[in-house]
């Protein structure tokens, strides 16, 4: 269910303000997939209008986020402070009745795919043709469209907010990104956690580590040995 959801007949040519908060779980519902999550209510203010039967949107979008810096992978904060500008117009009745009809269809087929058996699927009646897809102009390209009953703002003012969000997010433009704990750190005591994606090279370590172990001396320590023998040998012959 839409949080920002305004009947187009109550907005007037003098328009209305808006006001409201956007709670935390509804910053990580619409920004989840981006491996961001809120980090406090934001907020959105401004003032929707109205002009013949479009729609005029002028506010404000403030918001913190959380998400992993892009060099270390440590929490990092992002302040969204960022302007909100729309012209709204009514869809084209075309593209209305095209998503009226499709969804008519998918009604449908969901009904006779769950009611009919596999024999009597064989002898339906040829589907009709569907209509062609709707193609927008140039000037419709140019600006967002609302159903002509309801204005609905979550995914406009989501854009908004993505279209700030840095690309590779950083904790300080001086990160050196991940790097070994110190020796200090490790003679302290507590190991310094390993990350994840390490984990396979420390297997294979401990691996290696337990295979020399169980061979006992290496060649070349052998090598060492034999050699030492042969000139001790060499020189009580001389002597």
């Amino acid at each position: 269910m839409p949080l920002f959801a305004i009947p187009a007949g109550d907005i007037d040519a003098a328009g209305r303000s808006i006001a409201a908060d956007l709670p935390v779980a509804w910053l990580d519902e619409q920004l989840g997939e981006c491996d961001m999550r809120g980090v406090e209510p934001g907020h959105v203010s401004g003032r929707i209008s109205r002009s013949g039967a479009d729609v005029v949107v002028r506010g404000r979008v403030h918001a913190v986020l959380q998400a992993p810096c892009a060099r270390c992978l440590e929490p990092t904060k992002i302040d969204i402070d960022t302007d909100m500008s729309l012209l709204l117009k009514p869809a084209a009745p075309s593209v209305l009745a095209q998503k009226a009809d499709e969804k008519r269809a998918a009604a449908q087929a969901k009904k006779v795919s769950g009611g009919a058996t596999k024999g009597e699927t064989s002898k339906r009646a040829p589907r009709e043709k569907e209509p062609p897809e709707y193609e927008f102009s140039s000037d419709e390209a140019d600006v967002d469209v609302y159903d002509g009953e309801t204005v609905v703002l979550d995914g406009f003012i989501r854009e908004a907010i993505l279209l700030e969000i840095p690309i590779f997010p950083l904790c300080s433009e001086a990160c050196p990104g991940i790097h070994p704990a110190s020796p200090e750190a490790v003679e302290g005591g507590a190991a310094p956690p390993v990350d994840p994606r390490l984990a396979p090279l420390g297997a294979l370590r401990a691996a290696l580590s337990k295979a020399s172990g169980s061979r006992g001396p290496t060649d070349d320590q052998g090598a060492a040995s034999g050699s030492a023998d042969a000139s001790q040998q060499k020189k009580t012959k001389k002597e």
